[in-house]
């Protein structure tokens, strides 16, 4: 309760499969390293894990002359090929933490421009996951994040649609029917991530339930950026954090119910701080005055 004020927690909470893997192999490649361990970037987009992992031995690279140690740890989003073979030409041991959604779509990507489809995927521009897919079919994908933009796509032949596997469900579904209205034949592979679509599946059913979202995670987090648009979308006063710091107790003045979501790179522990400073804000707010 936050204060007289019930706080509902969704059901799916904290580091996804795919997640949780990455953390465990890149901790595990720290402690049994004698050298330098290195990721390209963010492990996963949760800054105070990458912090904690840093502390633990992970380093985190920006140039590839900083890629010089025993081990490299590919992230749980993929890597571009120049930085794998960077790494490998030094003679750093490779961990590949990519998750295996990942991969299956990248396989998948693969396979259709081989059969001979235009192929156009859902997904943010910029994001490691699209970047590694460009890097190796470069114009034989589109990439496209919004419905004008994938109006612009000029249409020939056999056409497929994919998405990132972090993507909108419903970002999804609404530029597959823009297509499909385009054409008159259209392959869907569906990739998204079960463990993300389930989480976007539950926020849509929350925000009935509510009065205000709080979503737990990074602020570079393109899943958790999902969790917070499907709040805003139906106009629920909306909250995306990533610690208990940032919670403004004024958000919740003349509020019943909050519900408390997080994104799959989110680990348990903020989670649990973020929830017991709802709780403290709730006392406070119940105390005689």
């Amino acid at each position: 309760m936050l204060g007289a004020v019930e706080i509902i927690v969704a059901k799916h909470m904290g580091f996804c499969g795919g997640v949780k893997r990455a953390v465990d192999m890149a901790a595990g490649a720290a402690t049994n390293a004698q050298g330098p361990v290195f990721t390209w970037g963010p492990l996963i987009h949760n800054p105070q894990v990458v912090d904690r992992l840093e502390s633990g031995g992970v380093r985190v690279a920006e140039t590839l002359e900083e890629l010089n140690g025993e081990s490299f740890v590919v992230s749980a989003y993929g890597v571009e090929h120049d930085v794998l073979d960077a790494a490998r030409s030094r003679g750093m041991r490779i961990v590949d933490a990519t998750c295996p959604v990942v991969i299956r779509a990248h396989s998948l990507a693969f396979k259709l421009v081989e059969e001979g489809y235009q192929l156009i995927v859902v997904g943010d521009h910029g994001h490691p996951e699209m970047v590694t897919l460009k890097e190796v079919l470069g114009e034989r994908v589109t990439i496209v994040h919004t419905r004008d933009e994938a109006a612009q796509v000029k249409l020939r032949g056999r056409i497929a649609v994919m998405s990132q596997t972090t993507q909108s469900q419903e970002n999804f579904r609404q530029i597959v029917g823009d297509l499909s209205l385009r054409i008159k034949e259209l392959r869907v592979v569906n990739t998204l991530c079960p463990a993300i679509t389930v989480r976007q599946e539950e926020a849509e059913k929350l925000v009935d339930e509510v009065d205000a979202l709080v979503i737990i995670g990074g602020h570079h987090s393109s899943n958790t950026t999902r969790l917070a648009e499907i709040g805003r979308t139906h106009a629920l006063p909306t909250y995306h954090v990533e610690v208990a710091e940032e919670l403004d107790s004024a958000w919740f003045a003349g509020v019943r119910t909050v519900g408390v979501m997080s994104g799959a790179s989110t680990p348990e522990w903020i989670i649990a701080e973020i929830i017991d400073r709802l709780k403290e804000i709730g006392e406070a707010r119940a105390a005689p005055q």
